[in-house]
């Protein structure tokens, strides 16, 4: 047992001496002086340093006159704004007095107020009653119908003549100047006369055309109308047949 611990003394003697000697070995194959890389980066920033502030005592100086005259006038503006002093507090006792003297005035107002909310709802509306307007619903159908459908007007025949009316009640009246020797001024006698529609020249006999030129040259002279020369029959008959023309009232 001894002889074993003696021999691991002596190997783990031996590993430490093998180690030392191979550590020693190391460092003195690897050792720099570091004395001089320190030596010659100290001169290297003395030089950078001296250097630098060679080229930076070279570059012209900067002229902060301007600058300084700038900053000198603001100053002075500012140093010259007046400043008004804060305003003492306003005065509102009189403004008070008349919102009071307001207020004492509306209060009779407001008790009147006060008094006809109180009698409107004290008043009972009575319940609504259902009237009977049947009979009124029947006079306004009644007169609707008669606005809507209008009894047709009578229409007179002028005495001494067959068919010259007293007012055009058949319709709106024809265009009696697409009549041939027709012109508006003429167009206005017949009207005068009683004419209004193609319809009635169309049913003239030759005693209604002379009757109406009789009419005709009392009014304008006996050059201005030539019925039966200018065939106004003929061309009433024709153009009574148009969609645009009146018709004749049917007789009862």
């Amino acid at each position: 047992m001894g002889f074993l611990l003696a021999k691991i003394v002596l190997l783990l003697a031996l590993a430490a001496a093998g180690g030392a000697l191979s550590a020693f070995w190391w460092f003195r194959r690897h050792y720099e002086d570091i004395t001089q890389e320190y030596s010659r980066s100290r001169n290297e920033w003395a030089s950078w340093r001296q250097d630098f502030e060679e080229r930076l005592a070279a570059r012209p100086e900067v002229n902060l006159e301007p600058l300084g005259s700038q900053i000198a006038a603001v100053a002075a503006a500012v140093r010259g704004i007046d400043i008004p002093p804060p305003a003492p507090p306003a005065d509102l006792s009189m403004i008070e007095k008349r919102l009071m003297a307001i207020e004492h005035a509306l209060f009779p107002v407001q008790t009147r107020i006060d008094e006809l909310e109180s009698a409107v709802r004290a008043m009972r509306i009575p319940p609504a009653q259902n009237v009977d307007l049947s009979e009124v619903h029947e006079r306004l159908d009644a007169l609707q119908g008669l606005v809507e459908n209008p009894p047709p007007a009578t229409v007179g025949v002028r005495q001494g003549s067959r068919n010259l009316l007293t007012h055009p009640g058949h319709g709106k009246p024809d265009d009696l100047t697409q009549l041939a020797g027709v012109p508006k001024v003429l167009e206005r006698a017949l009207h005068r006369v009683g004419v209004f529609y193609f319809w009635q020249i169309a049913e003239w006999s030759p005693e209604d055309v002379k009757y109406v030129d009789g009419k005709l040259a009392a009014i304008h002279g006996p050059s201005e109308a030539q019925i039966a020369g200018d065939r106004w029959v003929t061309q009433a008959s024709e153009l009574a047949s148009t969609p645009t023309a009146a018709h004749r009232p049917v007789e009862h």
